[in-house]
């Protein structure tokens, strides 16, 4: 049996061991704690992220729905105006000012454009001929805007099924291979344009012009007559040689006054009746008084009123043809009268979605 001296040496060793057991207990708590502390603000961190995912993903689909939403209400005020007269002019309920359409903390607002108020660029080659009276047209008007009329062959060229450039001969890629967008080994699409921005790949089309272009020319998918009621001066005094705007704002006075009804009652205005008949007969097809393609703005806000609101907007063509026709065939020949095109406003007209592009930010209008 060990002395009481040895006995009081051993005790603060076994105290000291003791000590050390505790400590290391205690440690190994403290990390266990933290860790659960490290995974369970994770988990948090996770959770709140995925909320915030979800609320995201359901104000974007939301944002969709509206704007689908205020397509078809687009869809349904093009529809009833459709019912109520043949003509498509500033005066018709289309043209108004649409008031914001509230849906809980949504709004719908809703912007409607003539397409028809407007030079439609794919109507210089279509049934796989270029259109010669457009192409006209579409010169003078780069000439209203003392712009160069060559682009209108390039344009001509871009759309066309050959690789010869038109009229003046030679190959298109070798033609065209200054273009700072494209290379002398490729081809020129030849196809109809999609988009009038994409007019920027088209030689001597800069940003400047595609600006001084825009308000006066669309590229709806098929034949798209301009409709005397609602087109620009601008665009008016294209359709004759050395016409000015000037003199067209006449009809623009006249037509804010009362839409005209047919093709026929233009040509009797004093400043267009010195028109020749052949060059009547080639612009008549081009010519309408209704229209047959609306652009819509479409913008879907969710009102917030912590933050900033986010906004979805959507720009949508909406086609209005004769019920018995295809829009994607409605590409009046050179061989059809004022008459026919007046039989073709009697009939039904049917109107539909025929694209709708979607935007993170309000695109020009």
């Amino acid at each position: 049996m060990p002395s009481k001296p040895a006995m009081k040496s051993i005790m603060p060793v076994i105290s000291m061991k003791a000590d050390s057991q505790r400590g290391v207990a205690l440690l190994t708590i403290l990390l266990l704690v933290v860790s659960i502390t490290v995974v369970a603000g994770a988990m948090l961190a996770s959770q709140k992220i995925a909320i915030r995912r979800s609320s995201l993903l359901f104000d974007q689909n939301q944002l969709l729905q509206d704007i689908n939403a205020g397509q078809q209400l687009a869809v349904t005020l093009i529809r009833a105006d459709a019912k109520l007269n043949n003509t498509d002019s500033a005066q018709d309920i289309w043209a108004q000012p649409i008031p914001p359409y509230t849906l809980g903390g949504h709004s719908i607002g809703i912007e409607l454009r003539d397409e028809g108020s407007r030079f439609n660029i794919n109507n210089l080659y279509h049934n796989g001929a270029v259109d010669t009276a457009a192409l006209a047209v579409f010169q003078r008007l780069l000439t209203q805007l003392n712009l160069e009329p060559d682009i209108a062959t390039a344009v001509v060229d871009y759309q066309d099924a050959d690789s010869e450039v038109y009229e003046d001969g030679g190959d298109e890629s070798v033609v065209y291979a200054q273009q700072s967008n494209r290379g002398a080994d490729q081809n020129l699409p030849n196809q109809a344009l999609l988009s009038i921005d994409q007019l920027a790949e088209v030689k001597g089309v800069n940003a400047q012009v595609l600006a001084a272009l825009r308000p006066y020319i669309t590229a709806v998918p098929y034949y798209l007559p301009i409709n005397i009621n609602t087109a620009n001066p601008v665009l008016l005094a294209a359709l004759v040689e050395g016409a000015s705007s000037q003199q067209m704002q006449s009809i623009a006075e006249l037509r804010a006054k009362q839409a005209f009804s047919s093709i026929d009652d233009v040509w009797q205005l004093p400043v267009l009746s010195s028109v020749k008949e052949e060059e009547r007969k080639a612009l008549t097809p081009l010519l309408a008084v209704d229209s047959q393609a609306f652009m819509a703005l479409i913008t879907a806000s969710d009102n917030a009123t912590v933050g900033r609101a986010r906004q979805r907007f959507a720009t949508v063509i909406i086609s209005k043809t004769a019920a018995d026709g295809d829009a994607a065939n409605n590409t009046n020949n050179n061989e059809n009268s004022s008459d026919a095109n007046n039989a073709d406003n009697k009939k039904p007209k049917e109107v539909r979605v025929l694209t709708q592009r979607l935007w993170a930010f309000r695109p020009i209008f």
